[in-house]
């Protein structure tokens, strides 16, 4: 167990179906509904279906193990939303929370959710996850960042579980 709380169910079964361009593909869906349920009064289910209707013209289609893993991802998100941003306020220096920009914060926070409580993800493989995504939806310096938090999260947090429980 990484995390406080493992996460198996439809979770484990669908992200072991998909393939890497699949799973980034679900991320990035992931990231942009995140954004849309922030900027907006939707619904979750509102937000997921606006993509998978749109998906054929922006994702080229999202399979059905995609979606389980976006809608399970928005939840962990949620879900732990304050948790994960206690632990990122713990990681940033002389920087304050409300100072980050939303769509960095959001990338944090998925990597943090997927690392901390899916078990079928090496932790290593969120935090590249994180930092391509930023690189792809964030500026320049966005990746260097995501990358420090993120790895700052899996030497204190996850290596010293994973120690705890050897």
């Amino acid at each position: 167990m990484r995390g406080p709380q493992k996460y198996k169910g439809l979770l484990s079964q669908g992200i072991c179906l998909m393939n890497k361009e699949e799973k980034r593909v679900s991320r990035c869906v992931c990231l942009q509904s995140l954004y849309a349920l922030e900027m907006s009064n939707a619904k979750e289910e509102e937000i997921i279906k606006h993509f998978y209707i749109n998906s054929d013209e922006i994702y080229k289609g999202l399979s059905s193990n995609q979606i389980t893993y976006v809608k399970q991802i928005l939840k962990l998100c949620k879900k732990h939303k304050n948790s994960i941003d206690e632990l990122i306020n713990t990681k940033l220096m002389n920087w304050d929370m409300s100072r980050l920009a939303l769509i960095d914060k959001l990338i944090l926070r998925m990597a943090i959710s997927e690392m901390l409580y899916v078990d079928e993800v090496p932790p290593k493989v969120s935090i590249t996850e994180g930092v391509e995504i930023a690189k792809e939806f964030s500026t320049k310096d966005s990746s260097r960042f995501v990358n420090g938090i993120l790895d700052a999260v899996y030497n204190n947090v996850i290596k010293n579980n994973l120690k705890q429980t050897n």
